[in-house]
């Protein structure tokens, strides 16, 4: 069973979620966390698949810790994987339609724990990418964003964002497009990869996911590549389901991108470049 959860404490999330229940036939299943709880009635997509669950909590989500456990202790139900709805914030102010792993290379400055990540789902989140540019707004981005923020689950999980004021956060218009690419998005296969260096927005990794049949799961930014050591990069690949790493190498100091590539292939662990995946028709 896939989750999808709304925070009530978000005004881009209550978006996200009215739009769901627009675009989609949904039936109320019971209340979690003292709202109602619905499950789609019919396949929209990959991963709105009926049975698909729709639930509101109160509190902010990135503090939402283990509430994988809590909700399948609760429903006794198995989760496979869960969505975050959610806003983007951004200094820029830039709009944007942005999905994102979640957890924490260094300190937990905004939920989960320090040094910890929450498994990923790497096909979903990049055909998630694919269909949310083939909707794309005019003057929005669509990107990813680097592994940052909690909270810290067990399940695989990814955050759909809509960025970055509230003037958006609450406009009908980038959530329908975000609540469209959900239910109609179509899984595609590809190598899944770790990706390592450049800026938060992940622009290298972005444009490669958009071209070739390659799916993300985590990505360290630059800020993050600190923190990494071969130990760090087995456990991202680990909670990638990822065969191999791939670098934003001219986003890198040369001799920090030497360094680990050095020490991933005295571990046997792949390093893969741009040509090694096929180009999406």
């Amino acid at each position: 069973m896939n989750l999808i959860i709304a925070s009530n404490a978000d005004s881009a999330s209550i978006n996200l979620r009215e739009r769901l229940l627009e675009m989609s036939s949904w039936t109320k299943c019971g209340k979690y966390d003292g709202n109602d709880m619905w499950e789609i009635t019919e396949n929209q997509g990959d991963y709105c698949r009926k049975g698909t669950r729709l639930i509101s909590i109160n509190n902010i989500h990135i503090n939402a810790e283990r509430i994988d456990e809590d909700y399948e202790k609760k429903q006794n139900i198995k989760i496979n994987n869960i969505i975050f709805l959610s806003r983007h914030k951004a200094a820029s102010g830039k709009p944007s339609l942005t999905v994102h792993p979640i957890g924490n290379w260094g300190k937990a400055e905004y939920g989960g724990e320090e040094g910890k990540i929450t498994p990923t789902s790497p096909k979903i989140m990049t055909s998630l990418l694919r269909e949310i540019k083939k909707n794309q707004l005019e003057g929005f981005d669509v990107c990813f964003e680097a592994t940052h923020h909690g909270p810290l689950l067990n399940t695989p999980t990814i955050f759909l964002e809509i960025g970055s004021t509230e003037n958006e956060w609450e406009d009908e218009l980038p959530a329908q497009s975000l609540i469209k690419s959900l239910l109609e998005v179509k899984y595609i296969d590809g190598k899944n990869v770790v990706g390592v260096g450049g800026g938060h927005y992940t622009p290298r990794f972005t444009e490669a996911a958009l071209t070739h049949k390659v799916n993300f799961g985590h990505m360290v930014a630059n800020y993050g590549v600190p923190f990494v050591n071969t130990k760090v990069l087995r456990n991202a690949m680990e909670a990638s389901n990822a065969e191999g790493v791939y670098f934003h190498k001219k986003a890198m100091k040369k001799s920090v991108y030497r360094q680990i590539k050095e020490e991933l292939g005295n571990e046997n662990i792949p390093v893969f470049e741009q040509a090694d995946y096929s180009k999406i028709a």
